[in-house]
C-alpha cells in the first residue's frame, strides 16, 4: 500500500459495484442532498453535478429498462454484469462460508480489498477475476459450495468480452472497466462535491459523511461508508 491510495477517487469502485439503475438513483440523492446546503461550496459543486447528473439520466433513459442497451453488449456492461453476479455470490455465498473479514480464507478471496474487482481495468480484470474465481470455486469451493464449471462460465464470458469476440469494446479513459463515459463524468463530479464538503466539514467529516447514501458492501454494519483503502493485488 501507498500513501497515493487515500487519493483515489472511489466512486468509480462505487458505481461498477452498482447497477445503473443503483448508481442514479445514489447520484441524484447526493445532488439533491447538496441542493439543499447553504454554503457557497455546495452550492457550486451541486452546480457542476447536475449537468453530469442529466447526461447520465438522459444515457440510462436511453438504454432502456435496467440500463440494457438495445444493441449489442459492451464490454462496461458485460463486466458489470459479472461485478454485479460477483457481489451477489459474495453476499449469498462467500460471506455466510467466512464470516469474519480477518479469517484467511476470506483475506485470501479479497488480497486488494473488498472493491479489488471493482476498481480492475481493462488491463487487469481478467487477471482478477480469475484469481477470485479459482479461490471460491477451486480452493475454497467446499465451503463456499460454488463450481468449478460455474465460476469457469462467468469467465469465459469476460474473456469473449475483451478479445472482442461477443461484444463491442466499450472505449475507456480509466478508473474502472465497468463503467462508460457518462458514469465516469459523475464520479468526477461525485468526488469534487466530496472534496469540497470535507474541506468545508473537516472539524466534524460526519457532516459532509450524511449526504452520501452508501450502501453496504460487504454485509458487515461497520462498512456501510466508504469502501477500504486498496491495497495491491497479487494479480495486477
Amino acid at each position: 500500500m501507498t500513501n497515493k491510495t487515500y487519493f483515489t477517487n472511489f466512486f468509480y469502485a462505487l458505481a461498477a459495484s452498482l447497477s445503473d439503475d443503483e448508481f442514479l438513483a445514489f447520484a441524484e440523492t447526493v445532488l439533491g442532498n447538496l441542493q439543499q446546503q447553504a454554503h457557497a461550496t455546495a452550492a457550486a459543486d451541486a452546480a457542476t453535478l447536475a449537468p453530469q447528473v442529466a447526461a447520465l439520466r438522459a444515457a440510462h433513459t436511453q438504454r432502456g429498462p435496467q440500463g440494457r442497451s438495445a444493441g449489442s453488449a459492451t464490454l462496461a456492461q458485460t463486466v458489470r454484469t459479472f461485478l454485479q453476479w460477483a457481489r451477489l455470490t459474495n453476499t449469498t455465498k462467500i460471506f455466510p462460508a467466512f464470516p469474519d473479514p480477518r479469517q484467511p480464507e476470506r483475506v485470501a478471496i479479497f488480497p486488494g480489498g473488498m472493491d479489488a474487482l471493482y476498481r480492475a481495468d481493462q488491463g487487469n480484470v481478467l487477471s482478477r477475476a480469475r484469481y477470485y474465481l479459482d479461490k471460491i470455486s477451486k480452493d475454497y469451493g467446499a465451503q463456499t459450495g460454488i463450481k468449478p464449471a460455474e465460476a469457469e462460465a462467468q469467465y469465459q464470458l469476460l474473456e469473449q468480452a475483451l478479445s472482442g469476440r461477443a461484444t463491442e469494446r466499450a472505449q475507456q479513459r480509466g478508473g474502472s472497466a465497468a463503467i462508460d463515459e457518462a458514469e465516469q463524468a459523475v464520479c468526477l463530479g461525485l468526488y469534487q462535491a466530496y472534496a469540497g464538503l470535507l474541506h468545508a466539514h473537516y472539524q466534524d467529516p460526519a457532516q459532509a459523511y450524511a449526504l452520501f447514501p452508501f450502501p453496504k458492501t460487504t454485509g458487515q454494519p461497520e462498512d456501510a461508508n466508504l469502501a477500504a483503502v486498496p491495497k495491491p493485488h497479487p494479480a495486477g
